[in-house]
Formats: C-alpha cells, sequence, structure tokens
C-alpha cells in the first residue's frame, strides 16, 4: 500500500509540473523589447499558444500566439516596424494601456477568440473576432482600430456595456451584434455594416456622416442625422428619432 501511495504521489507531482509548463502567466519586463527575444520576458520564456502574457512595458509583435492577453496601463503592444504582424489571442484581452500600429511603420493584425475589454487606446490597424462561442465586448473607452470584423458569424457578439467606436469599419459579416437592455452604440465616422443590431429599448447614434449599410434593426431606436447607404431594414418596434 505505502508504495502504492509513493507512485500516485509522484505521479500527482508529474502531473503539476506538467500542467504548469503548458499553462504559465508570462510578464513582459517594463523595458520591454520584441516579442520573439527572450530578454524582454521576466523569466526569459517566450510565450507560445497556452501561456497568458502581461505586457508591462513596449513589447513589438514579430508573429506570435497566446492565451489570454492583458496590457498594462504602461504597456504597449505593436508590430515591429519591419513590415506586418498578426498576433493571434486564443482567450479574452483586457486592454488598459495601448494597442496600435508601430508609429508610421506597417499594421498590427490581431485574431481574439474569447472576450474584449478595451479600458485604454485600441487602435491598431486589422482586429478579426474568430471564437466559436458568443463573445462581449466591453468598452470604457472609445475603439479607434481601422477594421473591426466577426470573422466566425456562427457566434455573435455581446455587449455589456455602452460601446463607442472611432473612425473603425464594423464588419459584423451575418452576424448579430446583441446590445444590452436600454444599451447605446456611439458611431463615429465610418460605417457599421452587414448584419444585425438588437436589444430592448436600444440606441444607436451616428455622427460625423457615419452610416448604415445592409443591416437590421430589432427593437433598435437611431438617434440624430441617419445615413443610410443601402437596404436597412427596421423590425419590432425600431424607431428613427431625429434630434
Amino acid at each position: 500500500m505505502k508504495k502504492l501511495n509513493f507512485i500516485f504521489i509522484l505521479g500527482f507531482i508529474s502531473l503539476f509540473i506538467y500542467s504548469t509548463e503548458i499553462s504559465a502567466q508570462i510578464h513582459s519586463s517594463t523595458g520591454g523589447g520584441s516579442w520573439s527575444d527572450t530578454l524582454t520576458w521576466v523569466n526569459w520564456k517566450i510565450p507560445g499558444p497556452n501561456d497568458d502574457v502581461v505586457v508591462e512595458g513596449p513589447v513589438d509583435v514579430t508573429g506570435a500566439e497566446c492565451r489570454n492577453l492583458v496590457v498594462q496601463p504602461n504597456g504597449i503592444l505593436q508590430n515591429r516596424s519591419y513590415t506586418n504582424y498578426t498576433l493571434r489571442v486564443n482567450g479574452t484581452v483586457t486592454n488598459n494601456g495601448i494597442i496600435r500600429n508601430y508609429p508610421g511603420w506597417y499594421n498590427l493584425y490581431m485574431t481574439v477568440s474569447g472576450d474584449v475589454i478595451n479600458n485604454g487606446e485600441w487602435s491598431n490597424s486589422y482586429t478579426y473576432l474568430n471564437g466559436d462561442v458568443d463573445q462581449t465586448l466591453s468598452f470604457s473607452k472609445e475603439f479607434s482600430g481601422y477594421r473591426l470584423e466577426d470573422a466566425n458569424p456562427q457566434s455573435a457578439l455581446i455587449a455589456n456595456t455602452d460601446l463607442t467606436f472611432k473612425n473603425t469599419k464594423i464588419d459584423l459579416n451575418g452576424s448579430q451584434l446583441r446590445l444590452g437592455q436600454g444599451g447605446k452604440l456611439y458611431i463615429y465616422g465610418e460605417w457599421i455594416f452587414n448584419g444585425q443590431i438588437g436589444g430592448a429599448s436600444s440606441e444607436v447614434h451616428l455622427f460625423d456622416n457615419a452610416f448604415l449599410e445592409r443591416v437590421t434593426l430589432d427593437n433598435v431606436a437611431l438617434k440624430g442625422v441617419i445615413n443610410v447607404y443601402s437596404s436597412v431594414v427596421l423590425e419590432e418596434e425600431s424607431v428613427i428619432e431625429l434630434d
């Protein structure tokens, strides 16, 4: 019996070590650097697809993948200046700092499979939401990336807060954006297109020549000057209220 217990304990320890190795939280240094450089990371380990990443300084992406991502208030996530680069996030992104293109040089592309939480500056060129299940959006600051696209129309986008987009092309790709009870969607410039927007007693506000294209509205009030490019359908109790 003692021998069996000993073997069981060794097996448990081995399993614990294995679990720790395949899934870890990795912090960048405050000085930052290239994602692919071991010196950028506190424990000298370059993050992999199963690792949670915390960005504490300026980190340049050179093509990478991780599980969950947090950008801290002093953190900056951007592409390396040489060309366009893509970061694949298999879980949730929480941005409390800056996500952007390298200033004046090429573009940062991101794919996100989990939820999106933005409390900072989010202004990179392309963000693709490709989750297999519904993904939630929570903004305390505006989203100003060039393009936000639902890359998996089988799942919906769920707004947990009011949402503000500035100069962002929003492609629902045939999917739904569900606003919360009384939730508000503010769009400044550019447009939202190709999908459905719904939510009990919710509102859509358009500013700076923003417009709708191929959108179905369900129980939504349109506010202000409404620019329509083509094919906007009002369902249920949707209304247009001119200021």
